[in-house]
């Protein structure tokens, strides 16, 4: 089966994990030092999988729940067709991993690039599928944020918005022999073997997912991610982990880690309110 711990084949999807369709918001000021800018995205790619929930309830802030596979509407169809097949882990909760590599990020008025115009810029989002305390509204938190220079660290730490620090290495070549990306999170290191596969698709609406996340004075962000990537192609490939912590322990345990879609191009703005 594909659904394996050690290796997930992707498929092209035009939408993330918990993503909806938006009109174009085009001209969005950034003038507040809480609204960021993605720019020039070079690759985008989410890791979708299960998580125990004895580990997630540890990770919620107050107020939150988490929300079952079994009853997440909009569950990946990779993660559907695992708890059908191990109905054992319907009462696991859905958790999404994504990384965007862009050539520079715009926090409000300061703009954060590589001096090394072949080096990416990397912001990642760890995100767990739950619901508010009002009325059990569907409302996902983010575990945590992360980025991988230390300038963009800085400039978020201004605005109120940690970064825990990422190391990451991109091998990504024209061709088709295997690309590697290697991310190390704090005790975690994840690399990932593969290729696009397929035909690309275009993307043509901009996509949004949204969530809170806890700042760095103990307030609360409502955070709101709209992506308009150009085009989006399956992977083939797989991911291994290594390492200790939460995000690796949480990774090794799921019965599936599913890798995809490749987006590619784009932009995308990130904004944070309260």
């Amino acid at each position: 089966s594909i659904l394996t711990r050690t290796a997930v084949v992707g498929v092209a999807l035009a939408s993330c994990w918990g993503a909806s369709s938006l009109p174009a918001q085009a001209g969005t000021e950034l003038k507040d030092s809480r609204a960021w800018s993605l720019q020039g995205l070079r690759t985008g790619y989410c890791v979708r999988f299960l998580i125990d929930p004895k580990m997630g309830s540890g990770m919620l802030e107050d107020g939150f729940r988490l929300v079952r596979a079994d009853r997440d509407s909009s569950l990946h169809p990779a993660l559907r067709q695992t708890i059908q097949h191990q109905p054992e882990f319907a009462g696991w909760s859905p958790s999404s991993l994504c990384f965007y590599f862009t050539e520079a990020v715009r926090v409000g008025e300061r703009r954060v690039a590589e001096k090394n115009r072949r080096k990416s810029l990397m912001i990642g989002i760890w995100t767990l599928a739950a619901r508010g305390q009002n009325a059990g509204a569907r409302h996902d938190l983010a575990v945590d944020l992360y980025g991988n220079q230390g300038s963009l660290i800085r400039a978020a730490q201004q605005s109120g918005v940690r970064l825990r620090e990422a190391q990451t290495s991109v091998a990504d070549r024209a061709d088709t022999t295997t690309d590697i990306y290697t991310v190390k999170l704090q005790k975690a290191l994840l690399t990932w073997r593969g290729r696009p596969a397929g035909d690309s698709t275009m993307v043509d609406q901009p996509i949004q997912e949204s969530w809170s996340v806890s700042g760095l004075r103990g307030q609360m962000w409502n955070a709101r991610l709209i992506r308009t990537p150009s085009w989006s192609r399956p992977l083939v490939g797989s991911l291994t982990v290594e390492g200790k912590g939460d995000l690796a322990k949480a990774l090794k345990a799921s019965p599936i880690r599913f890798v995809g879609p490749l987006y590619i191009g784009g932009g995308g703005e990130l904004h944070f309110s309260r």
